[in-house]
Parts: C-alpha cells; structure tokens; sequence
C-alpha cells in the first residue's frame, strides 16, 4: 500500500514575515526562525531588569565613546532570507551602519553584537537554532546571559565553531573586542534582576 503524498511545509521568508507583522501591529511579537513564525512570550521581571540596566550601562559607554548605536525591542534583525529576529539588545558599529533599513525598521544584516537573555521558553532556541545562524551570517559576538548561573558567555564570530571564548560570572567586569572601550561591571546588573520574592 502506498503513503498518500504529504505536501511539503513552505518555509517562509522576510518578506512573508513583513506582510504578516506590519509596523502598527501592537500585539503580540514574532519571530522568523528558519522560515517559521514563532510568537514571543512575555519576558519575566528578570529578564526586564537585567535588560534595562545592561542598556543603559552600554548606552551611556557607547555614547561617550562615539562607537556606534544600540537598539533593544522591538526591533527587526533580518539576519538572512529565513530569519528575522528580535535579540534583546543590538550594537551596530559605525563601519556596519549600513545595515540599518532606509525605512527605518530594523537592520538587514549582522549586527556587531547580539544580546540574548536565556529562558525556559527561548532556549533551546537562542542557542541551537539561532547561535548557529548569528554565526553563519557573521555576527562578530553574540552575550548569552543565563540569569540562573548569574553568567554572561561571549561567543566570538572569529572562532569557527562559535563556541564560548569567555564566560564572564556575576561579580566580573565585561569586556568586548567588538565594543573597544566598554567595560560593565555586572555585580549590581545581575543584583537587581534577582526574582522578586
């Protein structure tokens, strides 16, 4: 007896993705992930309070420094044709600032760093399905922070197998080669991210 044909699942595309999340929508947030729509979940109050103070650590550097700009989201990375994200936090340096649309929503392109902010909903795929496409697509660092193990590895573009290169603990001072100059001491960022109780 024979199987009945299966049609195969289309994967989509940004531009797919662009029709099906417009600029007004102001519901819930999507991701292209190897050409799937996947809604976002709500970030915890961690993941809000440790974001919002590595931002305004990094916003405070970046700008006196003259380096770059910053963006956290909402906010489009179209990374290639099958895979549009939304990391916690971006830096874009001044040579890659070509990469920012025209129309003012997002970027087409790597970014210099990518911050993602691990969680029990996001990551199996921060780091088995969209590391692997920051690397391909030539990301020069992506920060994993696990707010569990109170660290922050640093995967480096210029390792082949994008493997941690530094993992930096809680109570250590962060260091970037894509991001001369800045220095975050993460003892009172990863303070204050600890859960309400």
């Amino acid at each position: 007896m024979t199987q009945p044909k299966t049609k195969p699942r289309t994967r989509l595309t940004n531009a797919d993705y662009m029709t099906m999340t417009p600029p007004e929508n102001s519901g819930p947030r999507y991701q292209l992930i190897n050409g799937e729509i996947i809604e976002m979940s709500g970030a915890s109050d961690a993941h809000q309070v440790f974001l919002m103070w590595l931002c305004s650590g990094l916003l405070l550097q970046v700008e006196d420094l003259g380096i770059g700009e910053i963006r956290i989201p909402p906010y489009d990375v179209h990374i290639d044709e099958f895979n549009t994200y939304q990391p916690d936090l971006l830096f874009v340096s001044n040579a890659r600032r070509h990469v920012f649309n025209p129309d003012g929503r997002g970027i087409t392109g790597a970014p210099d760093v990518v911050v993602e902010i691990l969680s029990d909903s996001t990551r199996r795929r921060d780091l088995n399905e969209k590391l692997p496409i920051y690397a391909a697509n030539g990301v020069r660092e992506v920060w994993i922070v696990d707010l569990d193990a109170a660290t922050v590895a640093v995967h480096s573009g210029d390792d082949p197998m994008f493997a941690p290169i530094q993992t930096f603990a809680a109570s250590d001072t962060l260091t970037s080669d894509a991001m001369p100059g800045v220095a975050i001491d993460l003892a009172p960022i990863f303070a204050r991210a600890r859960p309400v109780r």
